[in-house]
């Protein structure tokens, strides 16, 4: 009967360490697998740490060239980002993982200052019909003029009202959004809209720093487009060698030099990680208060 007694004991006593060894393994497991993902969040930490110094070093050395260089390529400059830069939206490297897009806005097509002749070109190249085009530009001028006399084909206040709309503002727009609420405003998309076309207020065009197709449109000349890509390209064309293709010249309308606004977009990527950064900048190099003037911030657009 003691026997019984003890060899019952022993079970129950084997019973228990099992149930501590499983008890103790478990353990072990939740604490290696706290210690892995601590590790791992620790090493995500640090390295979107190190992805946005690498962007705040980039923006800082940006504005600085854009404040001490005069802004046109210059390819045996001993500054990386002056002797890579372009205005025109192509995107250059400035180290390993670091790359930067600059759109020059007087490069682009201003909607509130509309050349109607060439935006009617760059709208047919994008595959709208005639009919659309003048409906939204019609539209387009009856949205910012202060009166309530339609355009042929344009909308005003009664028509959006019927829809439930917004109504026109009756002045210049102040967003991409505000765009596609004019009638005909939806036959691009935002992109687009923000790939070709600034709000601000600019009157002169920059055809040096038009994008591809809208410098196509612009010139409304194949072989002549070609070659001036071509010298782009090479980092070649300047004002002298533009008027020698295309016989345009400076003017009221038309500009060479790289204006103050500059649309800027930055972009680090490392082995885990990738951010950005886009934004828009006034540059006025003579003010001793504001020199830099940053606005519409985005980060991680896109």
């Amino acid at each position: 009967m003691h026997s019984v007694s003890n060899k019952y004991q022993q079970g129950i006593a084997l019973i228990q360490v099992l149930i501590i060894a499983i008890i103790l393994t478990m353990l072990g497991i939740f604490i290696n697998q706290s210690v892995r993902e601590q590790v791992g969040i620790a090493g995500y930490i640090q390295n979107n740490q190190k992805s946005e110094l690498l962007l705040e070093s980039a923006e800082a050395e940006l504005l600085h060239a854009l404040l001490t260089n005069k802004r046109y390529s210059k390819q045996d400059s001993e500054n990386e980002i002056v002797a890579n830069w372009n205005f025109y939206g192509e995107p250059f490297n400035v180290r390993k993982g670091v790359e930067i897009v600059l759109q020059d806005l007087s490069g682009l097509l201003s909607i509130n200052y509309m050349n109607q002749a060439v935006a009617a070109r760059l709208l047919e190249q994008l595959g709208h019909d005639e009919a659309q085009v003048r409906v939204f530009f019609d539209s387009l001028k009856d949205w910012k003029d202060e009166d309530d006399l339609k355009h042929l084909n344009g909308a005003e206040s009664n028509y959006y009202q019927k829809l439930g709309k917004q109504i026109p503002r009756n002045n210049y727009l102040q967003s991409y959004d505000e765009v596609s609420n004019v009638r005909g405003g939806k036959l691009l998309t935002q992109e687009q809209w923000q790939s070709y076309f600034s709000l601000g207020l600019i009157s002169r065009f920059n055809p040096l720093n038009a994008p591809e197709l809208l410098l196509k449109s612009f010139l409304n000349n194949e072989i002549i487009w070609q070659q001036v890509i071509e010298l782009r390209n090479q980092k070649q064309l300047n004002m002298s060698s533009f008027f020698q293709l295309t016989g345009i010249d400076e003017d009221e309308a038309i500009t060479f030099t790289t204006g103050r606004k500059i649309k800027v977009n930055i972009i680090v990527k490392t082995e885990k990680n990738k951010i950005s950064k886009s934004f828009q900048v006034e540059l006025r190099p003579n003010s001793t208060k504001r020199p830099v003037i940053i606005s519409k911030i985005k980060w991680n657009e896109e």
